[in-house]
């Protein structure tokens, strides 16, 4: 008898066969080492961080990690989400999704914030908003002045004339637009 659904969605702490499968998968979409890769999915744990694994006859076609947001207790970030090319347009992706945002639901949280750029409609079609700005990490978004950084300035950098840079473009979503993630569009789904 076929397996009316071949799919399974498994954490990657329960998967750690999967890891540098897992790596070139998420390189395929945001080049960068695979040692840093290799860290952030090994720190997967029932708790949060959570890497979670689309799978079909243990081959990764999908990705999401999920972590808390400091600034929000009932909060969780998704901070990556990717699908491999060929299974794009399936539903896979909103299959994994779903899984993301039931996990949560399970361990108390009651929002999940996102970032995106150019995938707008296919949250929005899984329940996401356009939102205002997320404070995924408090104070990383913002510019601190450096009498109150926490260390001593050693060498000063030469003072440069000329005229100020140009005004950072605006999100045309949103009135304002964040420096840890500029240029795109936080969204939000209540849980």
């Amino acid at each position: 008898m076929v397996n009316p659904n071949p799919y399974t969605i498994v954490p990657m702490h329960e998967r750690p066969d999967l890891l540098k499968e897992t790596s070139r998968l998420i390189n395929s979409q945001w080049p960068a080492s695979e040692r840093r890769r290799l860290r952030t999915l090994e720190a997967s744990c029932d708790n949060f961080p959570i890497n979670l694994l689309l799978l079909k006859d243990n081959r990764v076609l999908g990705h999401c990690r999920i972590s808390r947001m400091p600034s929000k207790e009932d909060s969780c970030f998704i901070e990556t989400f990717v699908i491999d090319r060929e299974y794009r347009s399936q539903g896979l992706g909103s299959k994994l999704l779903h899984a993301a945002g039931e996990l949560m639901s399970k361990k108390g949280i009651k929002n999940s914030f996102l970032s995106t750029k150019g995938q707008e409609k296919f949250y929005s079609k899984n329940g996401y908003k356009i939102c205002e700005t997320a404070d995924i990490m408090p104070g990383l978004d913002r510019v601190v002045p450096s009498h109150q950084l926490p260390f001593k300035k050693i060498n000063p950098l030469p003072k440069i004339s000329g005229p100020p840079p140009p005004p950072m473009p605006r999100n045309r979503f949103l009135p304002q637009t964040v420096l840890l993630y500029p240029g795109r569009t936080h969204m939000l789904k209540h849980l």
